[in-house]
């Protein structure tokens, strides 16, 4: 038990007078009145003598309140609720000794849609009627919503749940069933008591459930695994099932501490707001972060839900049993869960090469956001229970992850897992901090691990390397990187300690690890190419000048071992980066993308294809620069498009398999004649007849679907819509609404923004509309005018939300450069209460500055390349 509030005292958390240590909590749902009764009794400890006693709640109406103490029951004199806090502090007429008491209240609360709390989910049944499941979400602090408490991580206790629901739905909690009673048509599950835990992890649902089962075969005690859905769908979670007792036997072996529960279940959940949710024993998902289906999903849904299935499970470990002590410490639930989560998938799929793609996916978005003054440190300080959302971004997640790969490469990973079973060891069931963390890892490396992570942590921003060669001397010098080039002396004093990685390695750096701790280092390089950043480790952009690319570019070209995959993709990312914010010329990319012309792996064309789409998108109000790019795309994908065609053969390796989709994807986006001819062509075939369906592999669907909406009219509208309202499976719903935003006429625009927020698409699945009509020029600003004329919709929609609020905010924003809407965006908010999605606002107008600022640098120099190159 712990409570730290006197280490930051801004922070709203409740007093540590009065602790709980065990909550028997009942509760009594209601699908057609959308409402529940709940009762509770927390066994508490009283420290000092109060007349006072505080709970979390919200949308509670409380009936009941009596606490017990030294034999007698006292019912409080009066309760004061307090909104913003999210409090009821209950007063007594006298003083409640000190020692142990029992706090009950009965209340009632309301099954809301707003996927937070306790909250209805909406499904229809095999005769198309509406039908509703109950489930939990919890983290970070809508526990309160469900059930009185003290919602927060570190007031940890122990729960004893019991659910009375219809005899024909199935009750979910943590733990298994204990035991089951049945009165009329009611039945009163009462499951295992849990282990001591988080509110924010405590779960149940009630529904028409059914399940598949396997159990794990090599730990002492097996743990049965379950993956439960809504009728007819629980094959479709056969994958994530025969995963699941493979991640849990490799993370209890690497943790060197099995699995606690007897039971792990998945859920998958229809309206859910994030992609999944830890909760110890009973995972929730959306649904299409759970279920997958061989024959009629898109392969890269596989390798989503294998990598979200694991970043979960790990959690059960880093998170559920060791748990932050508070949100400041956030990134260490889900950056290590999101690198470990990695290090899984890898084991079970060495072909994927999953690392790879961290480095275009994960560590982009972390580096990418933390380019931005609006970023934040990894370890931020959090005070309000407001702000907490507004951390759960890349930062947290795949910064923190690109940090933790870093940290334990420089280790050496064996390394630095020993450490994490020293820190687990010693801190299970309780909290944590992000020194604990360092303090294990120090003590297992005999290393200062504090002194090489506290600028990667605690300091906002990520450097930049400028390398200079001159006489065989090269020498890399670190400044902060923004995005906006624009560095202010006071912004640039961190000097973080960086672990080079040159390769080959020189002679004259005597650290073993190559760790630059100052602010610059000479060496003597051998003659040829040499690379910063070997396998791309370390989160930093590396600006090398035009002779070391030449001579990198050069390996590639002739397919060098020097320059290896990651390394390959990193150049692409860095060199890109460092185009748009204008401390290289994007003309430089361009020049280094023709040494790839032989590139044919998927996680390099990944990067190529979206950063030159991205010059072409951000472009787009320079018709002339537009065009051009699009003709350098045709040139660049069209060996590619006839080397991989538009069919699947049977038996082709994963990742060939996504590269289809990435070059045609390229190549219709760039109006190359031939994809778009034979993406109608199918696309016809596709619709007029049900018997034709395997002309378009789920795999490039989405993709021929954009092209056709793109380069057609209503009529192929109508068919991706009717595809839409017909698809079974919400992945198939999912490529259809990511490409109904390509629709070119704004009578369509408007009827595809209408649907975002119709009965016909779930609230969380906005953003994929809103996604697609960002990336279409002809509808990005018609939309965030629709955005403006639909704010109070929206803001009412996403009151329990409000990340996704946040995203409305910046998707329409993303891809334009209009300077311009810098004004008109800080005007329309100016009187609108923005604190629950600040920082999203912050990054979409830095965004613009960005964008708008590329735009005005470069029109001349592009135009002039592409002339000189014949685009």
């Amino acid at each position: 038990m712990c409570n730290k509030a006197a280490s930051n005292p801004n922070r709203v958390v409740l007093p540590a007078n009065v602790t709980p240590s065990h909550y028997t909590l009942s509760i009594v749902p209601d699908l057609k009145e959308f409402t529940f009764g709940g009762q509770v009794a927390i066994d508490l400890t009283i420290h000092e003598a109060t007349k006072t006693v505080s709970v979390n709640t919200k949308d509670l109406t409380l009936k009941t309140t009596a606490i017990e103490v030294d034999g007698k029951t006292i019912e409080p004199v009066s309760s004061a609720f307090d909104e913003h806090r999210d409090t009821t502090t209950f007063t007594f007429d006298s003083e409640l000794p000190k020692g142990a008491a029992v706090l009950r209240i009965s209340y009632d609360g309301i099954l809301s849609d707003k996927m937070a709390g306790f909250y209805r989910s909406s499904y229809k049944d095999a005769e198309g009627n509406t039908k509703y499941m109950g489930v939990t979400q919890f983290e970070a602090t809508d526990a309160r919503r469900a059930f009185p408490c003290w919602d927060e991580p570190a007031a940890k206790a122990t729960y004893t749940i019991s659910l009375t629901v219809p005899t024909e739905l199935v009750a979910l909690s943590n733990m298994p069933v204990a035991s089951e009673t049945q009165e009329g048509n009611k039945k009163t599950v009462v499951f295992e008591k849990t282990p001591i835990m988080s509110t924010y992890l405590v779960a149940w649902a009630v529904g028409e459930f059914e399940y598949i089962e396997t159990t794990t075969t090599k730990l002492e005690k097996p743990v049965t695994c379950r993956v439960y859905t809504l009728p007819g769908l629980k094959e479709q979670g056969r994958f994530a099932l025969e995963i699941t007792p493979k991640v849990l036997e490799y993370f209890s072996e690497i943790f060197g501490t099995a699995y606690p529960l007897p039971k792990l279940d998945h859920l998958a959940v229809p309206d859910f707001d994030a992609g999944a949710m830890e909760n110890w024993g009973l995972v929730t998902y959306r649904t299409v972060a759970l279920l997958f289906d061989e024959k009629t999903s898109d392969l890269r849904f596989k390798e989503q839900v294998a990598v979200t299935v694991a970043h979960e499970i790990a959690h059960q470990w880093f998170g559920n049993l060791v748990t932050m002590e508070w949100w400041d410490h956030l990134w260490l639930n889900e950056g290590f869960a999101t690198w470990v989560g990695t290090l899984a998938v890898d084991h079970l799929f060495p072909k994927w090469d999953t690392w790879s793609t961290f480095v275009v996916d994960d560590m982009q978005r972390g580096v990418g956001l933390d380019s931005l003054r609006s970023s934040h440190p990894i370890e931020v300080p959090v005070a309000d229970p407001h702000e907490i959302h507004q951390i759960f971004d890349a930062i947290s997640y795949s910064k923190g992850a690109s940090v933790i790969r870093m940290l334990s490469n420089w280790l050496t990973v064996d390394v630095f897992l020993a450490g994490i079973r020293r820190y687990l060891k010693k801190h299970e069931y309780e909290n944590a901090t992000t020194d604990d963390l360092w303090n294990a890892l120090s003590e297992e490396s005999k290393i200062d691990v504090r002194e090489f992570m506290n600028t990667w942590t605690r300091v906002i921003g990520v450097p930049i390397l400028d390398v200079t060669e001159a006489d065989g001397i090269v020498t890399v010098e670190q400044h902060r990187f923004l995005s906006t080039n624009d560095v202010k002396p006071e912004e640039d004093e961190t000097v973080w300690w960086v672990p080079l990685g040159v390769y080959p390695k020189p002679a004259s750096i005597a650290d073993p690890n190559q760790t630059l701790k100052s602010r610059s280092l000479s060496f003597e390089v051998p003659e040829g190419p040499y690379l910063l950043n070997k396998d791309y480790s370390g989160v930093f952009r590396t600006n090398y000048p035009p002779s070391a690319i030449g001579r990198i570019g050069k390996a590639i070209l002739e397919g060098s071992d020097l320059v290896g995959l990651s390394d390959r993709a990193g150049l692409v990312a860095d060199i890109a980066s460092l185009s748009k914010s204008g401390h290289t010329a994007t003309s430089n990319f361009l020049d280094l993308v023709q040494y790839y012309k032989n590139e044919e792996t998927y996680v390099v064309w990944e990067l190529l294809a979206g950063r030159v789409g991205e010059i072409a998108s951000i472009f787009a109000d320079n018709e002339r620069i537009n065009q051009g790019i699009k003709h350098f795309q045709r040139n660049l994908v069209d060996r590619m498009v006839q080397k991989l065609g538009w069919e699947f053969p049977e038996g082709e390796d994963y990742l060939t398999s996504r590269l289809r989709n990435v070059i045609l994807r390229s190549a219709g986006r760039a109006g190359h004649e031939a994809t778009v001819a034979e993406a109608k062509r199918r696309f016809a075939l596709f619709v007029s007849d049900p018997a034709h369906d395997s002309i378009l592999h789920p795999s490039i669907r989405q993709t021929a679907f954009e092209i056709v909406l793109s380069q057609g009219g209503e009529e192929e509208f109508r068919n991706v819509l009717k595809y839409f309202h017909a698809a079974p499976k919400q992945d198939q719903q999912v490529i259809a609404l990511l490409a109904l935003g390509y629709v070119q006429q704004p009578e369509l625009i408007a009827e595809v923004q209408a649907l975002a927020i119709s009965e016909h698409v779930r609230p969380q699945d906005i953003f994929y509309v809103l996604a697609g009509l960002s990336s279409n020029y002809a509808s990005r600003r018609p939309t965030w005018e629709w955005v403006k004329d639909n704010w109070n919709t929206l803001s009412n929609r996403y009151k329990g939300s409000m990340s996704m609020l946040g995203s409305c905010v910046k998707f329409p924003l993303s891809q334009s450069s209009d300077a311009a809407l810098i004004k008109e965006v800080k005007e329309f908010f100016a009187d609108k209460d923005t604190k629950d999605f600040q920082r999203a606002l912050d990054q979409a107008i830095e965004g613009l500055d960005v964008n708008s600022a590329w735009v005005a640098r470069e029109q001349e120099g592009l135009s002039e390349w592409l002339s000189a190159n014949n685009y």
